[in-house]
């Protein structure tokens, strides 16, 4: 129904948020229906391993993704994580398994700095607070409680039967998120 409506408004470009199983569907409608030729499509998660191994040779050609190109040489934290993890679980990490490892490192950090649990202190005490990433060292901006582990932006394409992430860059998220006096603006003092 969805790809029907797209078809039929023969919109220049598609920005997509489907996931999983979802996904899995809309992606595999082009060779039904072809809503995808001479379309520009940005997708957000799509390039992430998860979404991208089940697609396999129907994986999309040329989407603009964010994801993790979990198959290329990164850098030195990012390689140790690979390591790891492969040797522990015997399978490459997904985007989830990064975000999980952030999230849990992300927490470590400001309570070893705070040595306590009470909720106030935790609330301040996480401002602005280093931790470990997969990706690098992030903080939590102490502004507006922002993380600013980035993402990679790339291209989707196939290789050897599997839907890969290409051209990617990683984007820092503390260079993305808005400046100090635009969140003031957005969230004025109560």
């Amino acid at each position: 129904m969805v790809v029907n409506a797209l078809t039929q408004q023969q919109p220049e470009a598609i920005l997509n948020v489907t996931f999983g199983p979802d996904l899995a569907r809309f992606v595999r409608q082009r060779n039904d229906r072809g809503l995808f030729e001479g379309r520009h499509v940005v997708s957000f998660t799509t390039g992430e391993p998860e979404y991208l191994l089940p697609l396999g040779k129907d994986a999309p050609e040329g989407w603009i993704v964010t994801g993790y190109p979990v198959t290329e040489v990164l850098d030195h934290a990012n390689n140790a994580f690979v390591s790891a993890y492969s040797a522990r679980y015997g399978e490459a990490p997904t985007m989830g398994s990064v975000v999980g490892h952030a999230l849990i490192s992300s927490i470590v950090a400001p309570i070893a700095k705070l040595g306590r649990f009470d909720t106030e202190a935790m609330a301040d005490g996480f401002g602005n607070v280093g931790f470990e990433t997969p990706f690098g060292p992030a903080i939590w901006r102490s502004i507006d409680h922002q993380s600013t582990m980035g993402t990679f932006v790339g291209r989707t394409t196939v290789r050897g039967n599997k839907g890969v992430m290409v051209d990617w860059k990683y984007r820092d998220d503390g260079t993305m998120l808005p400046p100090d006096a635009e969140v003031l603006k957005l969230r004025p003092a109560t």
